[in-house]
């Protein structure tokens, strides 16, 4: 970026390049005249200059074809003095002919001294030969203006006087027009930075007149243009032929917000207005890619709760050999690249949770949240804030900013209720309500949220016999039992059974930095032969065991088998769920001894009429499951 100095004669030149030298100006200095003018300033535009600095007639003529600001060399009323005095002392007549700053100058100089002097103003070189004519038929004797209307004169008999500049105007412009572009580039360069600014933006961003044409867009806007088509040449209908934009200039609505399609793109567009004398000046529209905005309020809901669980398990996780759990794998995979609610019915420690990891990491909701969330493990009214999130001040202890519940933090994502058939009628209601409208409203609040989650429901018990019994809504069983998975107990794929225990023992041995101990024959026939109705977990849990305590056991000589079912246990209730002495009917001719021993009793007893189902016996009893657990410990 530079400034260039086009003098239309010579000794004008020179006093500039004296000048700018004697100044330290950094600007170049040429001599060509009109036309010559105009070529030069074309050449110096392809080399980098943008600024141009010339007088009179070529001043004009460059300012009319370069795309440049021009500034000009004005003549002062004390070089036009300087010029016509000699020939006021002549006696001779005197025209002055120029653009209107020479004449305004001249004139004013005229009046001041009391010259008699004619004026000839001239907007364009073409028309100088008329002027020339006209002053020698009026007796004009002499002409002073530019260096054109000098030589012009002379070819019409009349002496040719140039109107010179003086050192002080030339350095006054000069100052005027440094600073002049100082300015100017400090302004292209803020311009330029907010235009990199707004070609950042993520969305799109217009300025457009009140009616509707385009002044200014950023890159998102250009994007959307055809090649040949410019910003300038584009109206808000042809951006957005579906938007009511016009309701903001006409008054009917401050700011217009709209969900529009444009070239198969989803766009959430807004456009308000600027003011200016209590008149509206122009419009400026925002828009953004709806996907971009449900991108980013999914980061918003994730970061709203850093700690919010992961699904770390995919099906590669379920170590098996059973055909029986290599069905339900297939069977789990195909339900994954679905969108409907999927119910998984298993034992206590068949590895729900496991396959609900690992559908959602198979599903298109592999970016979105895995949230899981125990029913039976909360009382009824923290389970309920749980889910669905409170509001500010919604109960004594709540957070004064509210919180979001898991639906929420599951946007886009998927939520696993575990244990779902231990809800109360309360949560089921409100949990069929949020299944069918895609909606929660937090406790405390009458706001209504949308969300977009899939459930993935567990039970340990057939749903179906809780729906008989009246304690779960069959409405809401229809709803979460879409697709249903039994996962096989552990009884029931034997093939698994050293398998997953000689996994675990490795993995168990070496946390406690030992290798890896044997198993005789003898162990591994009692593994097998035990009934497991802790399933994976119990055998999970009997491995660490094994693991921490088989080298003092072995120096005793002593066999580590894990825990036989009570001889009494039939075949009908062999693949009950068991806690101690639950798992076989107490008779009530039993019922003696302390009262503790009463209790426990008769707790076994309705957990073995239950079918070993906690979360029914818990609601019988009326306690709950945890109070259930420690009176049968």
């Amino acid at each position: 970026m530079s400034i260039a100095l086009i003098a239309p004669y010579e000794s004008l030149a020179t006093l500039c390049r004296s000048i700018c030298q004697e100044l330290d100006l950094d600007v170049s200095v040429h001599t060509g005249s009109m036309e010559d003018g105009v070529r030069i300033a074309r050449n110096l535009m392809a080399e980098g200059v943008d600024f141009f600095i010339s007088r009179g007639l070529t001043a004009q003529l460059i300012r009319e074809q370069c795309p440049l600001p021009v500034a000009e060399l004005e003549v002062s009323a004390f070089d036009i003095y300087l010029c016509l005095e000699p020939l006021l002392r002549s006696g001779k007549s005197i025209g002055v002919v120029g653009h209107s700053d020479i004449l305004r100058k001249a004139k004013g100089a005229s009046a001041a001294l009391g010259f008699t002097i004619d004026f000839y103003a001239t907007a364009h070189p073409g028309g100088m030969g008329h002027i020339m004519e006209a002053a020698r038929r009026q007796g004009i004797a002499a002409i002073a203006g530019d260096a054109v209307a000098a030589r012009t004169a002379e070819r019409y008999g009349m002496e040719g006087v140039l109107v010179q500049n003086g050192a002080d105007s030339v350095t006054n412009t000069l100052q005027y027009a440094v600073a002049t572009y100082s300015y100017l580039t400090r302004q292209a360069t803020m311009a330029g930075r907010l235009q990199t600014v707004l070609d950042r933006m993520d969305g799109g961003a217009l300025l457009a007149s009140p009616d509707g044409r385009m002044l200014h867009c950023n890159a998102a806007v250009r994007a959307m243009l055809e090649p040949d088509q410019g910003c300038t040449e584009t109206s808000m209908d042809d951006l957005f032929p579906q938007l009511d934009w016009r309701a903001v200039p006409e008054g009917r609505a401050e700011t217009v917000r709209e969900l529009v399609t444009v070239g198969g793109s989803k766009l959430a567009v807004t456009v308000t207005g600027t003011m200016h004398d209590d008149a509206m000046d122009a419009l400026i529209c925002t828009f953004h890619d709806v996907r971009q905005i449900e991108q980013l309020e999914h980061s918003f809901r994730k970061s709203a709760k850093p700690d919010t669980p992961t699904a770390r398990h995919t099906f590669s996780s379920i170590v098996h050999r059973s055909p029986a759990m290599h069905r339900c794998i297939a069977r789990a995979e195909q339900f994954a690249a679905t969108q409907s609610s999927i119910l998984l019915v298993g034992e206590t420690g068949t590895g729900k949770e496991l396959f609900a990891q690992s559908i959602h990491n198979h599903s298109p909701r592999a970016q979105g949240n895995f949230v899981a969330i125990n029913c039976g493990a909360l009382p009824e009214d923290l389970l309920e804030s749980e889910l669905f999130g409170y509001a500010g001040g919604a109960f004594t202890g709540a957070l004064k900013s509210g919180k979001a519940g898991m639906f929420e933090l599951a946007h886009n994502g998927t939520l696993f209720l575990d244990e779902v058939n231990a809800t109360s009628p309360k949560l089921q209601t409100r949990l069929l309500r949020t299944l069918q409208e895609h909606e929660v409203m937090r406790v405390g609040s009458t706001a209504v949220i949308p969300v977009n989650v899939r459930v993935i429901a567990a039970s340990n018990a057939p749903l179906e016999a809780e729906v008989s019994a009246g304690r779960f809504r069959a409405d809401l069983f229809y709803r979460l039992n879409v697709l249903d998975i039994r996962i096989p107990p552990l009884r029931e794929r034997p093939e698994d059974i050293l398998l997953l225990f000689n996994m675990f023992l490795e993995r168990f041995s070496a946390e406690q930095h030992r290798s890896t101990p044997p198993v005789p024959r003898g162990t591994e026939r009692k593994i097998m032969a035990h009934g497991w109705p802790g399933n994976v977990r119990e055998l999970q849990n009997y491995a660490e065991k094994y693991a921490i305590l088989y080298p003092e056991e072995a120096a005793l000589g002593a066999d580590i088998t894990p825990w036989t079912p009570h001889a009494a246990l039939t075949a009908e209730h062999a693949h009950t769920p068991a806690y101690g002495t639950a798992a076989a009917p107490v008779s009530r001719d039993l019922l003696h001894g302390t009262l503790e021993d009463i209790t426990r009793a008769a707790v076994a007893a309705v957990l073995h009429e239950e079918n070993g189902n906690l979360s029914s016996a818990a609601r019988r009893l009326g306690i709950s499951r945890n109070t259930l657990r420690r009176r049968l410990e």
